[in-house]
Order: structure tokens, then C-alpha cells, then sequence
């Protein structure tokens, strides 16, 4: 081997090495391995806490009240529809009732059922029986026993038990204020109980 083959060879190998040392190089440096880079700082923004209030404590239902039979409201007739029968619609017992008196036409806008809560009560809602389903009939609430009524729900055709939400409104006296009669001209209401605070 001559000296210039013997240079030429020992050239090339000094260039294999050094490629194949680049390419270690560039594979490192292109690698998935971070250990060796620098840290890059970083912030972590503070996300305020936000806190959930607790459900509101659950209100308990309105309880029944006790009602007293105050009469009757006929403001187109003669003043009075069977007031003495008034204290059986809330006697606690369902065989009596309070009735109007039997009409061959009901020509009137209405005639009531007047109940006394005894002292102003925010009623939320009335429950009336009936052993003559039919009836229409309305609730309305005043503090006078001989009124002004305001209507508190409106007119509902009764079946044997109906309920009416009232929004919480303050009064003294309940009113079953009946606007039509079922057939036979005459209707009852056999109890009549209020939930209110």
C-alpha cells in the first residue's frame, strides 16, 4: 500500500467517524428527551374558588288552620243563604254541609261561603269538598266579614275534592264564592280547609 492510498483511507475513516458522530448529534438533539434543556419557566394562572351556597332549607308545608262558619255573602239577594248551616262546612265531619238555596235559574253573579280564620293569615291554599260535584266556584279573601272580596283563584268547576293554590295572600276571611250550580238548582259544600302561615 502506498503512502497516498495510506492517507486516502485514514481520510476516510476520519470522515466515516465524523458523519456517524453528526448523526448521533443531530439524533439527540432531534430526540423526545428534554432532560437536558433548559427549563422553560412557567406560570400557573390562580383560578378563583368558586363556591356553591348551599340549597335553602325546604320549607315546610302551610299547616290547616282552624276556620270558623261566619255566614254567608249574598250581596244580590236578601244578604243571607242559609248562614245558620255556614259552621257545618268546617266541622271536620263530611255528612253536613253548608248549601245554597235551590234556584230554578241561577240569576246571580254569585253567593258565598264566608269562613273566618279568626285573625289575618297569608293563605296558600283552600281544599273543598262536595257531594255535588258540579258546582263552579271561586276563592276570594277580605278582612271584613261583609267584604270587599278579592278573588284569590279562579272559578274551577268541583269535583268531590278540589284544591286551589292561592299565592300567598293575606286575609281574614275565605270565601267560597259560588258562580254556577249543577243540575238540581241547589249546591253543598261539605268542608272547606285552608292551609296558611
Amino acid at each position: 500500500m502506498t503512502t497516498i492510498e495510506y492517507r486516502r483511507l485514514l481520510a476516510g475513516g476520519a470522515l466515516a467517524v465524523f458523519l456517524i458522530g453528526l448523526g448521533i448529534a443531530i439524533a439527540r438533539g432531534l430526540g423526545d428527551d428534554d432532560s437536558t434543556a433548559a427549563p422553560v419557566p412557567t406560570t400557573t394562572a390562580q383560578v378563583p374558588k368558586t363556591r356553591t351556597p348551599p340549597p335553602p332549607p325546604r320549607r315546610k308545608p302551610a299547616r290547616f288552620i282552624a276556620l270558623t262558619g261566619a255566614g254567608a255573602f249574598d250581596p244580590e239577594g236578601d244578604g243571607h243563604e242559609r248562614d245558620e248551616e255556614a259552621p257545618m262546612a268546617v266541622d271536620g265531619r263530611p255528612e253536613t254541609f253548608w248549601r245554597t238555596e235551590r234556584y230554578s235559574r241561577f240569576f246571580k253573579n254569585g253567593v258565598g261561603l264566608v269562613l273566618d280564620a279568626g285573625r289575618r293569615v297569608r293563605v296558600e291554599q283552600v281544599v273543598v269538598d262536595t257531594p255535588t260535584p258540579g258546582i263552579r266556584a271561586e276563592i276570594r279573601l277580605g278582612d271584613a266579614r261583609e267584604g270587599p272580596f278579592a278573588v284569590a283563584a279562579p272559578a274551577a268547576t268541583l269535583a268531590a275534592r278540589t284544591r286551589f293554590t292561592v299565592a300567598r295572600k293575606p286575609a281574614r276571611y275565605v270565601v267560597v264564592w259560588v258562580v254556577g250550580l249543577p243540575p238540581g238548582g241547589a249546591g253543598e259544600i261539605s268542608e272547606v280547609r285552608v292551609r296558611a302561615r
